[in-house]
Order: structure tokens, then sequence, then C-alpha cells
């Protein structure tokens, strides 16, 4: 077997145990699921599962850092467009609320459980620098939209246009991820959590519109 085809078949098993980590971990949780128990859905031995992670910890960093990558082809999409930066930047936001409510997304749950499971982690865990690495990656993604907000008219200009993104976008994230994910203990009677989410992001987008 030559050079490049053991290194590509060590990419694919490396992709396949980190999919089958992440659909175990949502099916299970993060707890539950032993290094044994992916081991026998990859149907490989437990040896081998620990030449590719060598601790738990580290291959739920790995599905962390998958799944988040999987949503930076569509923020550059969007930041790309020929629309103007408060339209992207309301692309943005629907991206976010239809990531969100799709089947209740399982994207969205496995980060939340990711990240609350980290936030509670008595030392850092293996690698996690390469996760909020991605994440700046994402962030990066909406330069064009923030400096061309700057030039377009299409936001305002009296206020820190790069702040006020930032704190839109990740406020509406964490909103949606709670009323969504948690709506049975955060339902509201007769107000759905969708429409929750989109008045809010009305409420957000009117704060940086252009007058």
């Amino acid at each position: 077997m030559t050079q490049g085809l053991r290194e590509k078949n060590k990419n694919a098993r490396y992709q396949s145990i980190v999919s089958t980590a992440e659909q175990l971990f949502l099916e299970r949780g993060l707890d539950s699921v032993q290094m044994q128990d992916i081991a026998d859905a990859e149907k490989i031995g437990i040896a081998t599962l620990f030449r590719y992670f060598s601790r738990k910890d580290s291959l739920i960093v790995a599905v962390a850092i998958q799944n988040l990558e999987r949503t930076i082809p569509v923020f550059q999409q969007i930041a790309l467009s020929p629309k103007s930066a408060y339209e992207r930047l309301e692309d943005t936001l629907n991206y976010v609320l239809a990531n969100q409510t799709q089947s209740r997304s399982n994207s969205t749950k496995f980060r939340e459980a990711f990240e609350s499971y980290a936030s509670f982690s008595k030392e850092p865990l293996p690698n996690i620098q390469d996760y909020i690495d991605t994440q700046k990656q994402v962030s990066l993604m909406l330069g064009p939209i923030i400096e061309d907000g700057q030039r377009d008219g299409s936001l305002r200009q009296d206020i820190s246009i790069k702040e006020s993104i930032m704190t839109i976008i990740n406020a509406y994230g964490i909103f949606g991820n709670n009323i969504v994910l948690k709506s049975e203990i955060t339902y509201l009677e007769e107000i759905q959590p969708e429409i929750q989410q989109k008045l809010l992001k009305e409420m957000l987008l009117s704060y940086v519109r252009a007058k």
C-alpha cells in the first residue's frame, strides 16, 4: 500500500470515528458514552481507537471542532454575497434561526452540550485551543459584513459596527439555543419559540439598521 493511500485510509477512519462518536454522544449524552461503545460501533478494537484518540475528551473536542467547521462554508457564502451589509447580517441571523429549528438541530444540541461539558471540566480539555481557533475562524467570516457596513450606508455610522454585529450574533445564538433546546422549561404560553426568535431578530436588526 502506498504512503498516500495509507494516509487517505487513516483520514477516512478518523472522520468515521468522529462521526460515529457524534451520533452516540447525541443519542446517549457525553458522560454516558464510553470509548468501548465507540469502538464497537465502528467495529474496531479498542486499541485501534486509542491510537487515534488517547482519551475520550480528545475525541469529544474533535467532534466539537468538526461540528463547528460545518458552519464555515455557509457563513463565508453569506459574507461574500453581493448584498448590502444589512441584508447579509439579516441572512446570517436567518441561517442561525434555521440551523437551530431544523429538527431541533443536532449540531446545535451537540454544541450546547459540549460547551456545558467544557465549562464544568476541572481542567482544560485537550486541544481545546483548536476549538477556540475554529470559533475565531467562524468570526473572521463576518469580516466583509463589518467592513462593508462601514461603507455602504446600510448600517448606522454612529455606533461601533464590529462590536454591535458580534454582540447581536452571539446574543441571538445564545437566546435561540436556550429557547429552542429548552423549550419545555422556557416556553411562554401562547408565544412559541419561533415567534420569540423572530421578534428578537427584528429588535436586534432595528438597532443597527441605518435610519
